[in-house]
């Protein structure tokens, strides 16, 4: 079972420098907010809910949109309803997405890299499938098994990271599939500590529990460097991330 304190203590710790650091996250939200403008058709995006909000790269997109009427969004951090105070139509919802009720008769749900932390993800479908309304969506980008291999390598720690395949199939017996992709990111740090840096900054710690010695560190950027440095430069160090990318329309 995912340690969900521990999550949420990671992210609201990141939330100030969340912002800046999630380079990726926002891009990634920004992709997904371009899927749903391409795959989800406007009468559809009237009444919308947003699980696991954040900061909100994925809810100033979704709130500009001209065919939103009802906007919610969620969040496990409740103290994120904070970053929402200039967007009063927006209706904060605190909790584990798992766990709260959701409201009925929504025409669309999106989660923009949030799901890899929830214990089911299958549970999680079901549970969308049951608030959608007839014929209505599901748009959502996650991380597939490729998602920080360079720590997964190095540490042995990661999350149990689910791939697009295994997702569609959990999907499939309540959704048909509109359009899903995969891609890579990598990014360029100066040194393993700067990885672990950029990994505080983004919340997506949450999975260690206990703080490492000097020796830990020094052992960790050994290991890190002596397979992951940037050899075309002799200096530096890499971090891949895989972000996937689901749109699917709830069986009529």
């Amino acid at each position: 079972m995912t340690d969900k304190e521990l999550i949420r203590k990671r992210f609201s710790g990141a939330g100030a420098a969340y912002g800046d650091a999630a380079v990726v996250q926002r891009d990634i939200a920004a992709a997904l907010s371009s899927m749903i403008d391409m795959h989800v058709p406007g009468l559809f995006r009237d009444r919308i809910l947003e699980v696991g909000c954040g900061t909100g790269f994925l809810t100033r997109r979704l709130a500009a949109d001209t065919a939103v009427k009802e906007l919610f969004i969620n969040d496990i951090c409740s103290e994120f309803s904070s970053f929402f105070e200039d967007l009063p139509s927006v209706k904060f919802i605190p909790g584990d997405a798992e766990l709260i009720d959701f409201p009925s008769g929504i025409g669309l749900i999106a989660s923009s890299s949030v799901i890899q932390w929830f214990d089911s993800q299958e549970s999680f479908f079901h549970k969308c499938r049951k608030c959608l309304r007839s014929g209505g969506y599901l748009a959502f980008s996650t991380f597939g098994p490729g998602n920080l291999y360079e720590i997964y390598k190095t540490t042995g720690s990661g999350l149990p990271y689910r791939s697009l395949d295994s997702l569609i199939a959990m999907l499939s017996p309540e959704f048909d599939i509109v359009h899903s992709f995969e891609t890579f990111s990598v990014l360029r740090f100066s040194s393993p500590v700067e990885v672990l840096r950029h990994l505080k900054q983004t919340g997506v710690n949450g999975i260690r529990r206990r703080l490492w010695t000097r020796a830990d560190l020094a052992d960790f950027t050994r290991r890190y460097l002596s397979n992951f440095a940037v050899s075309d430069t002799g200096s530096g160090c890499t971090l891949t991330y895989h972000p996937l990318y689901v749109v699917a329309q709830a069986r009529k």
